[in-house]
This record gives structure tokens, C-alpha cells and sequence, in this order.
């Protein structure tokens, strides 16, 4: 055992006390902008002051900006800084959860609790390893921050916020994807459109999904229509019909919940719930127009059912999901997730989905989103990281891009790093387990690596941009 290995070993029963603490506050983001105090609601100023008192206990200088979002700072020789970015917020807890998701649970070799993965676990491990070097001497030659954020889930105003109040830094670690480095991300555009609703339909009510960048794991709809009569007719374990003893009736539909950049081998319950309705023959005309339009542009995951089948070398296949969904007023509101490939052409993909929408009786209420991020493959400090990785793992990785969004699109010379393991065992397989899915978790021996990797690589970046 060497000795970062021993340093770990020594002081994870202090890392696992840190960690249920910042679990423990269901740090969801909600913003209010009608008040200052708490822009993101009072868990996440509870988690900032949290993150602070973890922070000072270990020497560093730690400051929270406005509630928007907190910062370690490790003064160096330089006033250049090197950034690593964490986000303190979480998405909703959704159904499902098999255990608590506001409390640290252990389970073999597996931490289990909303935000142990996206992105507590991996924040605490790079404090940790900022610790480390710290008590062994180390004294870094640009100044080292770290960020946290608290509304990284669900606009990222928080890094927006600080990227007009602070210079970039020289270079940037985001320890929110997947091992060894993430150089490029595709753009995300978020769509609200809606779909008017006929005065004979039978639909009284509709809610599906938490979060737009979530593929849903629960839809419900509360019906003008015999309770008996429409379960009688439905086949799908997946749905279950009550009257709930008022006379209407209420049908729920359960599906597998999965991130929008990653959403292979998820399930709508939405599109579970609009199939059965339509399989069911018992709606008019404009209810089951409605199904089949929501069936038609959200059945496949890749572009294909809003007109935008793109694909490219660099960043593989756009995806789209139908995130969460409700009916007010006669109205059918549908949010849509996209996460396109960084060579298309926005205004060209913009008209199509436009299009293709429009032939489905949707039309477009808001269009917005971020371009993709890319940053030149060719860098040597990208292969240098790489090898870290794949020392470390005794793999061969390569640098990649990915589909999600994290902070590393509002920075610039920014790239995701780690924690993720390809390839990695799945603890609950598919349908539970990761990012924004119930029980989340992140294993033991990924914060092992995770610990590991990070106390080697913030030196070599440091190093790296030496004045």
C-alpha cells in the first residue's frame, strides 16, 4: 500500500461522516428570483454552508457569492487559477426509491443516497484529495478553486453568475462524467411546446416526468371514463387503474427512469401510458390523436421521431426525449430534451424540429439551450490526464465526447474527468442505480480510483500551466 492509498484508507471513516452530512440535505434547485436570500430555496444554501464548514475544517479560504454558489480557494505562487468544478444541487427523487434518498446507506461495497454520484460523492473526493496534497506539503504554483454550484441540474445560472464576476481559469477539471477525459459535449436545446386539447376529450388531468432532462418513470392521468371499464381493457402490469372512490378514474404508468444524454435502455412511462390508452379503444378521436402523436415523436431516442436524425464522427448520435409533460386548461404542455451532435447546423435543426412538431399539431413556446463544447483534442495536457487514468486503471482508454451537459460548456479550456468507470458492473442493473434514476449510488472503489486519480492530476495540471 503506498502512501495515498494508506492516507485514504486512514481517513474515509471523516470522508463517509462528510458525506452523509451533504446527503442528508435534499439540495434540489428551485429557483425564486423573487428572493435574493435563497435564489436556488433554502436547501441549497444549506448545502453551501455545509461544503463551507467541511472546507475551513481542512484550512482552505472559502467564500459563498450571493447564494448562487460557494468557492475554495488555495493560494499559490501565481494569481492564475486552475478550476475544478462541482455541483451541489440534485434532481428530484422521483418513485421508486428502494432506500432513503436523503440518507447514506451502505450496502456491500456501494453508497446509496440521491446524489452520491451527480455530484456530491465526486465533490467530496476531490476536496479530499486537495487535503491531501495540502497536509503532505504541497504548494501549487497557480492559485487552485473549486466550485460549487447549486443550480448545475436546471440552467446553470450559478456558473453564469460566476463567470461574469471572475476570470476564467487557465484550465479546468469537471469531475462529473466518466473517466479518462471528456473533451466535447454536444449542444443541449430545450424545447416547451404545446398541443391544444378537444373539448371532447376525456382527459381531465395529465402529469408525467420530474425533471426535462430525465426520460420519465411515472406518468399519471386522472380520466372521465369508467375505472372498471378502462381496467378491464388494459394488459400492461406497467399500468394500475383506481377510482380512488370518487367515482372518476385514475391510471398511473410506471417506466425506467435514465439521464437525456444517455437514455438507451430507459422506458417512458409516458409512452407506456399513452400506448395502453390507445390500445384501449374506449377515447375519441382527439385524445387518441394526442397519443399518437406523442408515441410518434417520442418512440425512438435518436432524432428520428422529431426530424433530426443526426449523427457525426465526433460526437455520435443525437438524442431526444420527451422530459416532463401536464395538461392546463385545455392545453397539452410537452417538454422536450435534445442533446445534438457539435456538427449541426442550428438553424437548420431548429426549422426541422419546427416542422415536424408542427405536423403533429405542437407548436413551439420556448427554444432554448447551450452550443456544444470543444476543446482541441491535440492538447498534450489531455493525453498527459489520459495516461493518469489508465494507469490507474490498468486500462486503455481513450479521451471522448459525450452527450451530457455539465459546467465545462459556460468555462473555457475546461474538460469532464472522471469519476465514472466504462465498463463498470451496474449494482441494481439498468433500471436503478445511476444518475437521476432511485437508489443512485457510487461504489467504493470508484471514489478509491476517483481519490487516487485527482491526487495526481491536479499537480500535473498545476504544473502544466507553470508560468
Amino acid at each position: 500500500m503506498n502512501g495515498i492509498e494508506k492516507w485514504w484508507k486512514d481517513h474515509f471513516d471523516e470522508f463517509l461522516d462528510d458525506f452523509r452530512t451533504i446527503i442528508s440535505i435534499p439540495s434540489v434547485s428551485v429557483e425564486d428570483k423573487d428572493n435574493p436570500d435563497c435564489p436556488y430555496g433554502r436547501p441549497c444554501v444549506d448545502i453551501l454552508n455545509a461544503v463551507g464548514d467541511i472546507v475551513k475544517r481542512f484550512g482552505f479560504e472559502y467564500s459563498i457569492d450571493s447564494n448562487q454558489y460557494g468557492l475554495l480557494r488555495w493560494e499559490g505562487r501565481s494569481d492564475r487559477t486552475i478550476g475544478l468544478f462541482s455541483h451541489m444541487d440534485v434532481v428530484p427523487t422521483g418513485p421508486g426509491w428502494t432506500y432513503p434518498p436523503f440518507e447514506l446507506t451502505a450496502l456491500e461495497d456501494i453508497l446509496i443516497g440521491r446524489g452520491t454520484g451527480d455530484n456530491k460523492g465526486p465533490a467530496l473526493a476531490v476536496i479530499y484529495a486537495l487535503r491531501y496534497l495540502k497536509e503532505t506539503g504541497y504548494q501549487p504554483e497557480n492559485t487552485i478553486i473549486q466550485f460549487f454550484g447549486v443550480n448545475e441540474e436546471c440552467g446553470m445560472e450559478d456558473i453564469k453568475f460566476f463567470a461574469k464576476r471572475n476570470p476564467m481559469p487557465e484550465f479546468s477539471l469537471i469531475p462529473d462524467s466518466s473517466f479518462p477525459v471528456c473533451y466535447g459535449e454536444k449542444g443541449i436545446l430545450e424545447i416547451d411546446a404545446s398541443h391544444p386539447v378537444g373539448n371532447d376529450s376525456l382527459i381531465i388531468s395529465w402529469k408525467s416526468g420530474v425533471a426535462s432532462n430525465s426520460v420519465p418513470a411515472l406518468a399519471e392521468a386522472e380520466l372521465r371514463i369508467d375505472a372498471g371499464k378502462l381496467s378491464s381493457s388494459l394488459k400492461d402490469e406497467r399500468i394500475t387503474v383506481d377510482d380512488r372512490g370518487s367515482g372518476k378514474c385514475y391510471v398511473t404508468a410506471c417506466g425506467i427512469a435514465a439521464h437525456a444524454a444517455f437514455p438507451e435502455g430507459s422506458e417512458s412511462a409516458q409512452n407506456i401510458l399513452c400506448s395502453a390508452l390507445l390500445s384501449s379503444k374506449l377515447f375519441p378521436e382527439c385524445d387518441n390523436s394526442l397519443f399518437s402523436d406523442i408515441l410518434s415523436l417520442f418512440s425512438d431516442y435518436h432524432g428520428k421521431g422529431i426530424g433530426v436524425p443526426y449523427e457525426d464522427s465526433i460526437s455520435g448520435k443525437l438524442t431526444h426525449v420527451g422530459g416532463f409533460s401536464s395538461l392546463e386548461n385545455g392545453v397539452f404542455h410537452q417538454n422536450i430534451n435534445i442533446r445534438y451532435t457539435i456538427t449541426a447546423v442550428y438553424d437548420r435543426m431548429i426549422a426541422s424540429i419546427t416542422d415536424t412538431l408542427s405536423s403533429h399539431r405542437f407548436s413551439i413556446d420556448r427554444a432554448e439551450g447551450s452550443l456544444p463544447m470543444y476543446v482541441d483534442r491535440s492538447l498534450p495536457i489531455i493525453d498527459k490526464l489520459t495516461q493518469i487514468c489508465n494507469k490507474e486503471l490498468s486500462m486503455d482508454l481513450k479521451p471522448y465526447v459525450m452527450g451530457g451537459g455539465t459546467y465545462a460548456r459556460q468555462l473555457k479550456n475546461a474538460v469532464g474527468f472522471g469519476p465514472g468507470i466504462p465498463g463498470d458492473s451496474e449494482f441494481f442493473g439498468p433500471e436503478r442505480g445511476r444518475g437521476h434514476q432511485p437508489d443512485e449510488y457510487i461504489s467504493r472503489h470508484k471514489l478509491d480510483v476517483a481519490f487516487s486519480v485527482y491526487v495526481s492530476a491536479i499537480p500535473e495540471v498545476d504544473g502544466f500551466f507553470k508560468v
